[in-house]
């Protein structure tokens, strides 16, 4: 939310996979559910922190507010949270937009921020997909390829 005492409110916005960590979970082509390892939450209590785990447990320990926005499903939300509790890390808000195998993540991730980017006087967006980036550069918001 906007603060009104001149003190600039922060949202720090990070994808998963390749973002905050790294996982062994990959697309299964040619097979019925071709994300269904994306499904499992132990791809991600097993995965590596990356570079900007760093930058995530600084400015939660800052005070800012972290989301987490994901092209996994919801049902993934709670390892996630997890994950980021080894770290010191509550997010404000997980945000997994990967419900339907159709949607079109880009889009649906420019969803999201437009909400969060209402909320907070300077967003980060922080992905390692070029389309996400690109979407969201046309946004009021800081986007930074990774």
């Amino acid at each position: 939310m906007k603060n009104n005492n001149n003190i600039k409110t922060k949202a720090f916005v990070f994808d998963f996979d390749e973002t905050l960590a790294h996982t062994d979970a990959v697309v299964l082509d040619g097979t019925d559910d071709k994300f269904a390892e994306f499904k499992n939450p132990e791809s991600i209590l097993n995965g590596t922190p990356l570079e900007l785990m760093d930058l995530a447990k600084e400015v939660y320990a800052e005070g800012y507010n972290v989301y987490v926005l994901t092209a996994r499903p919801d049902c993934i939300e709670n390892a996630i949270a997890e994950f980021l509790a080894r770290y010191n890390i509550i997010a404000k808000t997980i945000f997994c937009v990967g419900k339907n195998p159709d949607t079109n993540i880009a889009k649906a991730k420019q969803s999201v921020l437009m909400t969060i980017i209402d909320n907070h006087d300077i967003t980060y967006f922080y992905d390692d997909n070029e389309e996400n980036i690109e979407l969201a550069s046309s946004l009021n918001c800081r986007a930074e390829l990774v």
